[in-house]
């Protein structure tokens, strides 16, 4: 079933390019959550140590006059320590939309939001993510690097003892975009 929405999500990518003169990227990403985050159980808050992220991404970039959209399909994951040294691992696909503002000469700020499923305390979930940073593209190859604050927030959901669980952070990331 994945295979077949990626497979659909391709190909309608692909024609909306044609149309569009859309470019096609690839791209990863790594972060860290500077507050460790926290999960509440019902009962009381757990603190999370800081933890690692990483993306992997594929999207395409419409240019407009003045704003640049982005569509993309990331898949996202994260280990999340506790205090006691156990560890929840999120794994995330999230269908993420940007716009670039390019309204200064070598930098492009954008803004984005994101809308995905999320494996979480071995309990599925949608979560939620917004994203803001700035992009910077080499002038020497097809390449376009960033800077990202994103806070990640996952509905409530049933963990591994059935009472509800939340998660949510702030996360700083590096990310790189090869342009087709």
């Amino acid at each position: 079933m994945k295979k077949h929405i990626l497979f659909g999500l391709f190909t309608a990518g692909l024609l909306f390019s044609g149309l569009a003169q859309a470019d096609f990227y690839a791209g990863a990403g790594i972060g860290a959550s500077f507050n460790g985050g926290s999960s509440s159980n019902g009962e009381h808050a757990v603190k999370f140590k800081n933890s690692t992220l990483w993306s992997l991404t594929g999207g395409y970039e419409t240019p407009l006059p003045l704003l640049d959209i982005r569509g993309e399909v990331e898949y996202l994951r994260t280990r999340a320590r506790v205090k006691d040294y156990r560890t929840k691992q999120l794994d995330g696909l999230f269908v993420n939309g940007y716009a670039d503002i390019p309204l200064i000469p070598i930098i492009d700020p954008y803004v984005g939001l994101g809308i995905g499923f999320t494996r979480f305390d071995h309990a599925n979930s949608f979560a939620l993510q917004g994203m803001l940073g700035a992009e910077y593209e080499l002038p020497f190859a097809p390449v376009a690097i960033s800077g990202e604050y994103r806070y990640l927030k996952i509905n409530e959901t049933t963990g591994k003892a059935n009472r509800p669980s939340k998660y949510h952070t702030n996360v700083l990331m590096l990310k790189a975009r090869y342009l087709f």
